[in-house]
């Protein structure tokens, strides 16, 4: 239904005289005028249907914002993505006019900022696009082709010292060697020092041998070196191909050109907007161009799977696993599943498969992790844990159940302290790991592990942080494992008077600590702060659908 109401809008809009096409983008509402940049609607003529209608949808989705009063934010996104299709599809007037508007709107997102400089760049306005990338190198200074862009610029302009300097930053920057290289050896044909240029030449062709266009000037300098057949030899290979520079921004843009692309995309925006349904429908738009894509294939499976249809989702990480079974993301979502159905067994099979092919896979590590900890088998367990945490230094859950694992095989303190060290020096804001270190370097028994000024230290700062009660229980029993029992003693004191209005059942265990501060030692076991128990949950195989990371989505 939507679909056909798009086709007619697009055959209006093609066959409709041009003062018929006004629209809210093209002459902005009253309280927007003077502040946005009014984008003409571009002839359409030419693109492909699928192609043409995703323009004529994303034009339509910025009309709507613009006469609802859409927040900045959003109103800035719907402009950008608007301005990436353009641009991919060379109407490069009309997505310069929107990504303009879409930095106007929201000043801070280094994403449209970076795209307005770039296809300035590529108008052939050089300091006009200096200037804005100038401006986007103040949002993200480390994006290093930024650096790159602008380097080109500088030796467009024959600010040579300025681009020199630049290329030599990012010489050695993953993925950019080959276009630094270029640049610097262009700048040394320029001052004729030809034994540089030819060296750095021909770095530029061992990197990258597609970069046919630099036999030429590498040519140039070998002649001037009287290397007369090496340069014939390279002038005979000349060509037009320029050494490839790594650039992801420009990459997205690039993905949008075929019509497979467009629709993942799209897909994409809509898990992002959790449309799973609208994901549903434009992944099998895109498995239509492409259907042997894997890596869509298994995101089409998870859009399934969100949109309520788990038994269609296995079906389709089935069929990906038959042709390629070792493909490790389609092996875990579907080892997920297994386990989600009760299948614990083919589960444990399928996480092991997967750490086969990836050992530091923090997923199938998490949930073996899980299985093993349920068996007992907590030394296997806590190995597992470990390369979670390896892999994911925030994955509370991963590190408190390595703990757990690691008490229970049991370890020395020795080896608790360091593992509780490094998550405290690691996750900060998570106090969990704080407290049972504190309580560890007070009570240990392993003179290597107990450390009571350390304990006070770490106490403090939490209790000076929040002054919970849980905390100030903790900083009594510092106070008491460094000798001084009469300030542990009126800290507890403290704590038991509002325990008795607020927290009965506490009461009585903050009396017997109470007691021994008086009595001058530490309290018993029983007494001391509780640490709650740590056990795996059940399997949420909706937020690993949901939320698991892929490097590739299509």
């Amino acid at each position: 239904m939507k679909a056909n109401i798009v086709r007619g809008l697009l055959i209006t809009l093609l066959a409709a005289p041009s003062w018929v096409l006004a629209d809210s983008v093209a002459t902005l509402p009253e309280n927007r005028a003077g502040e946005l940049q009014p984008v003409a609607l571009p002839n359409l003529a030419g693109q492909a249907e699928d192609i043409s209608m995703a323009l004529v949808e994303a034009r339509a989705q910025v009309d709507a914002l613009l006469q609802s009063g859409a927040g900045a934010e959003e109103l800035a996104d719907a402009y950008g993505e608007l301005g990436l299709l353009y641009q991919s599809h060379q109407l490069g007037q009309a997505a310069e006019r929107c990504f303009e508007n879409a930095v106007q709107l929201a000043p801070g997102s280094f994403r449209w900022a970076y795209y307005l400089a770039w296809v300035t760049l590529r108008s052939g306005r050089t300091e006009l696009a200096l200037q804005r990338f100038e401006t986007a190198r103040k949002l993200d200074p480390d994006y290093a082709v930024l650096t790159l862009r602008m380097a080109d610029a500088w030796l467009d302009l024959n600010e040579q010292d300025k681009a020199q300097a630049a290329y030599r930053t990012i010489a050695d920057a993953e993925g950019l060697q080959a276009a630094a290289r270029y640049g610097l050896g262009q700048i040394a044909l320029l001052r004729r020092d030809y034994v540089q240029a030819a060296d750095y030449l021909a770095q530029v062709l061992a990197l990258d041998p597609g970069a046919t266009r630099v036999h030429y000037p590498l040519a140039q300098a070998l002649r001037a070196l009287e290397q007369n057949d090496a340069a014939r030899e390279h002038l005979a290979q000349r060509g037009n191909g320029l050494p490839t520079a790594r650039d992801p921004l420009v990459e997205e843009l690039q993905s949008l050109q075929s019509g497979a692309r467009l629709h993942f995309s799209r897909a994409m925006k809509a898990v992002r907007k959790h449309d799973y349904a609208g994901a549903v429908t434009a992944f099998e738009q895109g498995l239509q161009h492409d259907p042997e894509n894997p890596d869509a294939r298994i995101s089409y499976a998870r859009a399934l799977y969100l949109a309520g249809d788990s038994d269609a989702a296995r079906d389709v990480l089935d069929a990906v696993l038959g042709s390629q079974p070792d493909h490790v993301t389609g092996r875990f979502l579907f080892a997920v599943l297994q386990e989600e159905s009760g299948a614990t067994a083919a589960a444990v099979s399928d996480y092991r498969r997967v750490l086969e092919q990836d050992p530091a896979h923090a997923g199938a590590n998490f949930y073996l992790a899980n299985y093993e900890f349920r068996q007992g088998n907590h030394d296997a367990a806590a190995r597992h844990y470990a390369q979670a945490v390896e892999a994911d230094a925030h994955n509370v859950p991963a590190r408190l159940l390595q703990l757990e694992a690691l008490q229970a095989i049991p370890v020395t303190d020795v080896v608790l302290r360091r593992e509780l060290e490094t998550a405290v020096q690691q996750v900060p804001e998570q106090p969990l790991f704080a407290i049972r270190l504190i309580r560890l370097l007070c009570t240990s028994p392993e003179p290597d592990a107990r450390d009571p000024a350390e304990a006070l230290r770490l106490a403090e700062r939490l209790s000076g942080e929040q002054a919970f009660p849980p905390y100030r229980e903790l900083l009594a029993l510092a106070y008491a494992a460094t000798g001084d029992f009469e300030q542990a003693a009126d800290t507890q004191q403290a704590l038991v008077t509002l325990a008795v209005w607020t927290a009965p059942a506490e009461a009585a265990r903050l009396k017997k600590g109470l007691s021994a501060y008086r009595e001058r030692r530490l309290p018993d076991a029983d007494s001391l702060p509780v640490l709650s128990p740590v056990q795996p949950q059940p399997l949420d195989a909706s937020s690993v659908f949901r939320d698991y990371p892929t490097a590739r989505p299509y």
